[in-house]
């Protein structure tokens, strides 16, 4: 619980990164974006999700549907996969620089943990309670806790997410989560069935 504390109270010097709202008055980061992808680039269908943290539908996709388009369709070269974040929330915010903490190498694999465990770390009562979820998630994967507090009160990272997030739903007109484009064809959630029909079509 100490380190908890100690956590908390590091990014709590910056209001835990700050609140969403707080963004919109603040300079332009610049600190650069990277964008998270699995697959082939050269695949002939594109993929982009948009998905939120904390939001159930979200993790009920990541635990139902993406397993199955990972192995039939990314690992086989036919799909290539964006994933990029949307911040209906501060919590969610947080969940995505903890995702960026231990480099592209390991954003999918905390992205997993993030979904898998989302009831347990967004039911905190406190925003302490929620840091406290985060910190165990990013302990398992060989997180440290100094790390882990750099992460979340890198405001730099922040503001860099946030603007793209804003600059990604306008450009693709997405209200909910989760969306997918498929080559350029916006979609809400999706059952894997669906899904698999509509690549199909396109690999026709």
């Amino acid at each position: 619980m100490k380190v908890v504390k100690d956590v908390f109270r590091k990014i709590g010097a910056i209001g835990l990164v700050l609140s969403l709202s707080t963004f919109a008055l603040l300079a332009e980061s610049k600190d650069e974006y990277i964008e998270m992808v699995k697959g082939n680039s050269e695949a002939p269908i594109k993929i982009v999700e948009y998905a939120s943290f904390t939001c159930p539908h979200c993790a009920t996709f990541h635990s139902e549907v993406f397993p199955n388009l990972k192995r039939e369709y990314i690992d086989t070269g036919k799909v290539y996969f964006i994933y990029r974040e949307v911040y209906f929330d501060a919590p969610g915010l947080w969940a995505g620089l903890l995702a960026r903490c231990a480099g592209p190498e390991k954003y999918f694999g905390l992205v997993e943990l993030l979904y898998d465990k989302q009831k347990k770390w967004t039911s905190g009562s406190s925003e302490q309670e929620i840091v406290k979820g985060l910190v165990a998630i990013g302990s398992q994967v060989g997180l440290g806790n100094d790390q882990i507090s750099n992460c979340l009160r890198n405001k730099e990272k922040a503001l860099n997410l946030v603007k793209s997030f804003q600059e990604n739903t306008k450009k693709d007109s997405v209200s909910s989560t989760p969306s997918l484009l498929i080559n350029g064809d916006l979609h809400s959630n999706l059952a894997y069935e669906v899904l698999k029909e509509k690549i199909d079509s396109l690999l026709d």
